[in-house]
């Protein structure tokens, strides 16, 4: 166990067999007793500061995931837009794919997805015309369930503000 000695400036590692072995411990170097509580505070610093850069990286994570549909949706229907069809293909097929692992493992919150990202497409396609429509109907479907969703949450957030 590493005990901090306040006078010599410096860690011990200590051998603790008891509760009762904390209350009798002695810096090796000068003789004094030491506090069984006391810590290194450029380790303790240390230790906040990554704790805070691993909140900060999971948190980073978590926010890319909360727009990951919406990123490749706007992607998606830019590319339709602009005639680059292969980029449409892959940015529906990154969507659906992922929304496909997400059902079957259970982490989706889409669940009316199910429903709409196939009306989308089949209405899109008899819109737009051809793979390319239904694809821009996908796109668009979770691109207006983001949009939804964030003017909700924000709607709840400011009620919550007022109160």
């Amino acid at each position: 166990m590493l005990r901090y000695c306040n006078n010599c400036k410096k860690e011990f590692d200590f051998k603790i067999k008891s509760i009762k072995d904390l209350n009798s411990l002695t810096c090796p170097e000068c003789g004094k007793k030491i506090n069984p509580n006391s810590r290194n505070n450029e380790r303790i610093r240390q230790v906040k500061e990554n704790e805070n850069n691993i909140g900060n990286a999971i948190g980073n994570i978590y926010g890319f995931a909360f727009i990951f549909y919406l990123v490749f949706a706007i992607i998606g229907i830019i590319a339709y837009f602009t005639k680059q069809y292969n980029l449409l293909y892959i940015s529906s097929g990154i969507n659906i794919l992922v929304f496909l692992i997400q059902l079957f493992t259970g982490t989706l919150f889409f669940y009316s997805g199910l429903i709409f990202l196939p009306l989308g497409a089949v209405g899109a396609y008899f819109i737009f015309g051809g793979l390319e429509g239904a694809c821009l109907g996908i796109q668009i479907v979770f691109a207006l369930r983001h949009i939804i969703r964030d003017i909700f949450f924000r709607f709840i957030f400011w009620i919550i503000s007022k109160i």
